[in-house]
């Protein structure tokens, strides 16, 4: 049996013991650090807004404490006080925002049952509610930077781990390059190989727990991959001699494969290959989003619409909006508006893509392109609920049916609804795609959008596009 050993096995045990020792302590100061600034920020809010009305809240900090407790209970028990989660800073804040927003639900859902809402001031849970989430959120910065300092690392974070796998392993491989960075501590790693008989990997489990119980180590880890998955199976009986945990680590196809959602089954599961298609309460949050900005944006842009419209007539004779037809959500057709950038209207099986410096681009349609204004009569699209502002860009169906058939994924651009702009067009892929390398790579972010969604991805790419118009090259 091949050992690797990482250090010096004295060295490691003593700073287990001292990390043991010293993690639980630095906990509770986590906790208690939470809990003080949830009940200063009660109390500042009822200051502030007191001050603001010019009657100071004479409310006692039982609110304050309330949501103090719940918030600190659900977040121990969410494992968000485990000293190696605090290093993962994005983990951190959303797992804060989501039970900070839980527990003032907590609260008024008690007030309103115990009848106490009218002893509970709404200015200031509301101002508690902004000072407690900002001085949350800022808290995870600290911790952020407190433990990752080596000095933490060493004695607060790590995690003592023996790694078993079957074969040797790449250590320069995306599967280990974050071990130590998350608090993993490789003390050992024992390769197993190869079963040979019915006793040979009980022997060599005996040798393992013999050789690591020297090194009080927290768990251990069990590197298998993909074409190694029926001798888990085997090897599952032996490692049940192992006392302390034992984690599956797995190459990226296993990984792809357990990270995915999966619905019991009776005794067995079934793993979500594909995303369904968006839930109500999804569709509901995209279309208010969809709905709200467009009407917004239609009521403050009639000057420029109707500015650039005229303009478009003096320009150059023929049709202020162009129409084209498009594929939408699950292949529907419906028609695209645009302002008319070109001299020609196409509509047909054969379309050419639009290129820079192209010929049949207006005057005015040059900077229309450049500004992507020649894409805001989408708007109306939006409205009727043919596209969304965020999605998939839609294609005209004669660069839809060419595609279709070269790439393999193009269709997965039709499970959401086409949007002004995309996930695709934040990344650099906005316009003209004259290759298929291009336009897979286009695809390849659109499949991503479609699988990833979530409303706070449609605000991010919104707030992107915005900043990126500014900088778009003319055609």
């Amino acid at each position: 049996m091949a050992v690797a050993t990482y250090g010096s096995e004295n060295a490691h045990t003593l700073s287990s013991t001292r990390g043991n020792a010293l993690q639980r302590p630095f906990q509770i100061v986590v906790m208690a650090a939470d809990f003080l600034l949830i009940l200063l920020s009660y109390a500042a809010g009822a200051s502030l807004y007191g001050a603001a009305v010019a009657s100071p809240d004479s409310a006692s900090v039982g609110a304050g404490l309330f949501v103090g407790v719940v918030f600190v209970a659900v977040a121990y028990f969410r494992d968000v006080y485990a000293t190696h989660r605090l290093l993962n800073v994005v983990w951190q804040l959303r797992k804060a925002v989501l039970i900070w927003l839980t527990s003032l639900t907590i609260l008024a859902v008690a007030a309103f049952l115990l009848k106490s809402t009218d002893n509970l001031s709404r200015g200031t849970v509301i101002v508690f509610a902004v000072i407690g989430g900002v001085g949350l959120i800022s808290l995870r910065f600290v911790w952020q930077a407190v433990f990752g300092t080596s000095f933490a690392r060493s004695r607060l974070v790590d995690r003592k781990v023996i790694l078993l796998s079957l074969k040797p392993l790449d250590f320069t491989s995306s599967r280990f390059k974050d071990l130590r960075r998350n608090g993993f501590d490789v003390m050992r790693h024992f390769v197993l190989g190869a079963e040979r008989d019915d006793g040979h990997w009980e022997r060599q489990i005996r040798d393992v727990i013999r050789q690591s119980r020297s090194a009080d180590v927290d768990e251990y880890l069990l590197a298998i991959d993909w074409n190694e998955l029926p001798m888990l199976r085997k090897l599952s009986p032996y490692l049940r001699a192992v006392p302390q945990p034992i984690r599956l680590l797995p190459d990226d196809s296993v990984a792809d494969l357990v990270a995915r959602p999966f619905l019991p089954v009776s005794g067995t599961v079934a793993v979500e290959i594909q995303r369904p298609p968006l839930t109500i309460l999804e569709r509901f949050q995209k279309r208010c989003l969809d709905v709200g900005v467009a009407v917004f944006a239609l009521v403050m842009l009639t000057p420029l619409l109707l500015t650039v419209a005229l303009l478009i007539k003096l320009d150059s004779p023929g049709a202020v909006i162009f129409r084209q037809s498009r594929r939408g959500f699950n292949g529907r057709p419906f028609e695209i508006w645009k302002f008319r950038s070109m001299t020609v209207c196409e509509n047909g099986e054969t379309i050419a893509q639009a290129t820079k410096r192209d010929a049949r681009v207006t005057k005015i349609g040059r900077f229309l392109r450049m500004t992507s204004i020649d894409e805001l009569p989408q708007l109306w699209n939006v409205l009727r609920g043919d596209m969304s502002l965020v999605g998939p860009r839609p294609h005209a169906l004669a660069h839809d049916n060419y595609y279709d058939e070269l790439i393999s994924k193009y269709v997965y651009r039709h499970h959401m609804k086409p949007g002004l702009t995309g996930w695709a067009q934040v990344n650099g892929f906005r316009g003209e795609t004259p290759t298929i390398d291009l336009m897979e790579k286009r695809v390849e972010y659109d499949v991503w959008y479609v699988s990833n969604w979530s409303i706070w991805l449609d605000l991010k790419i919104m707030a992107r596009t915005a900043s990126a118009v500014m900088f778009q090259e003319a055609y």
